[in-house]
């Protein structure tokens, strides 16, 4: 069967070749002239004949053969039309993060995405599954508290053959056994309050995960609100250089302004184009973080409501010193590295009970029972029950006990450090954090101040440039300052407000009391 195939494909090949080597011959005979011999001329005239018809027929093979592979590629177009489903990924993370849907038409709030954040965000239940591994971690510890009683069924054959005689038994019968330590010199304890400060210590981290989210959340969010200003921005930009570039073609038009000027302003028109893409792709960067940190996938529809246009100016009633003692009070991270600490003050506590004796209590039952295959009236069953209190105490162990305690020590030390300059860093970050909160306020007022001084100036050189009494480059300036007004001004309503969270995150609390100011910062025409 597979010859037969063979033979299909390669045969019309075949015939193909031999014939357009026959009419490649007899192309060749055609172009070298040969004088035929005088008794020949009737063969030679039959052998041109059948020469051209097998070329006429291998050039009737050709065409047929390119008009098979048209068909075939046009085929080949035709199925490239239709593009092939995607494979299904047969991952079931990925699948669980498709399923967090949200709704296309709704806007979201801050405190709307925070809570679809604590929902889907992965950090957060990591965090806590981390938390739930030491709580059992300690349940652990907390058994060598109850006694443990050990139950056990044995059994056995035994066939023995002496000059006494032969010995065929069968021995079963089941035993309990029950320990418990009744003193370790306070071993025990030590080691349950050990893992205890570890359960504080997880508890600790879980709350600094919810709070480092709470920032993430919030970061993303007013990111995600500059990158939109910052388009509508970039499009009031495009729309004042397209001003700058059709009042300049008038003027050029009729003669009143060299080419030059049209150059320019068309230049600076072009590059507000550019920055306008540039912001375009901002735009969706910023997006795809939000959805990052909610918890959804990157293509997910997310719209937001827009922050407060009272944007806060300043913290009433708390000062830089109570926020620095409220920050070592409360930030998670300083608890957990408390909790540290008193955990490695306990492993000490252990690992000194190591170097002394404990008390244990061995209680022991067992039945044995025996039946005798050669002696089948015979009995030997017994009971067995016994007690045993006994003291153990490793003397000497190459000091390993020793150095384990020395080890302890050294822990305790390391982590006492680690506390003291967590501690330092801490109030650092809020001396920073506040100072730049203050910073971004004043920045704010200048900012307002700039924007609304260069709207002005704008203005004025349009109109002194339309009248000609302004050059050409006194109206690039002025709409160049605009353009880093507005920029400035979103710029500065982001920083307040991130750093406004940047210190509450610092200080260890959801948030902090502040004035809000009167003045509205959040206009459309503001931008």
């Amino acid at each position: 069967m597979q010859f037969r195939k063979l033979f299909i494909v390669f045969f019309p090949r075949i015939v193909s070749i031999s014939i357009l080597g026959l009419s490649f011959l007899a192309s060749g005979c055609h172009s070298i002239p040969v004088p035929p011999a005088p008794s020949s001329l009737a063969v030679n005239k039959t052998q041109t004949e059948r020469m051209e018809q097998a070329r006429d027929f291998a050039q009737g093979l050709i065409s047929e053969k390119k008009d098979k592979a048209n068909e075939v590629s046009a085929v080949k177009v035709k199925d490239k039309s239709v593009k092939p489903k995607p494979a299904k990924i047969n991952d079931p993370a990925w699948e669980s993060i498709q399923k967090q849907k949200v709704k296309s038409e709704k806007t979201f709030t801050l405190t709307e995405l925070v809570d679809l954040a604590l929902k889907n965000n992965p950090k957060t239940r990591s965090t806590w599954e981390n938390t739930r591994i030491a709580r059992a971690e300690e349940k652990q510890t907390e058994s060598a508290l109850y006694p443990k009683l050990t139950i056990s069924e044995s059994m056995s054959r035994e066939k023995q053959r002496n000059f006494t005689g032969t010995l065929d038994d069968f021995h079963y019968g089941p035993s309990a056994q029950l320990t418990y330590l009744l003193l370790d010199f306070g071993g025990r304890s030590s080691r349950i309050d050990t893992t205890f400060q570890k359960v504080l210590k997880a508890n600790s981290l879980y709350d600094q995960s919810l709070q480092d989210l709470l920032l993430d959340v919030q970061t993303a969010y007013y990111n995600f609100y500059s990158a939109q200003a910052a388009l509508e921005a970039a499009e009031l930009d495009v729309e004042n250089t397209k001003t700058d570039y059709d009042a300049a073609q008038q003027k050029f038009d009729v003669g009143l302004v060299p080419q030059l000027d049209v150059l320019q302003v068309k230049s600076n028109y072009e590059n507000s184009l550019y920055n306008l893409e540039s912001a375009k792709g901002s735009l969706k960067t910023a997006k795809a973080n939000l959805a990052q940190v909610i918890g959804v996938a990157a293509d997910t529809n997310i719209d937001i409501v827009l922050p407060s246009k009272e944007l806060p100016t300043s913290i009433n009633e708390d000062d830089v010193s109570k926020l620095i003692e409220e920050s070592i009070r409360m930030r998670p991270d300083i608890s957990a590295l408390r909790a540290e600490l008193n955990s490695k003050k306990a492993a000490v506590g252990a690992a000194l009970s190591d170097l002394l004796p404990d008390l244990n209590l061995s209680l022991n039952a067992q039945e044995d029972k025996y039946k005798y295959y050669n002696s089948p009236g015979f009995k030997k069953d017994q009971n067995n029950v016994s007690g045993t209190v006994s003291v153990d105490w490793d003397v000497f162990d190459g000091f390993s006990n020793w150095y384990k305690k020395k080890q302890a020590d050294y822990e305790a030390n390391a982590a006492l450090d680690n506390l003291v300059q967590a501690e330092l860093e801490a109030s650092s970050d809020v001396w920073v954090k506040y100072y730049d909160f203050n910073t971004a306020v004043e920045k704010l007022k200048y900012s307002k101040s700039f924007f609304d001084t260069s709207t002005t100036s704008y203005d004025l050189a349009l109109e002194s440039y339309k009248a000609d009494l302004k050059s050409i480059l006194d109206l690039l300036q002025a709409q160049s300052s605009l353009s880093q007004a507005r920029s400035r001004l979103i710029q500065s309503k982001q920083d307040v407000f991130i750093a406004l969270a940047q210190l509450a995150h610092s200080t260890g609390t959801p948030n902090i009391k502040i004035d809000s100011a009167k003045k509205s910062y959040g206009a459309k025409g503001d931008q």
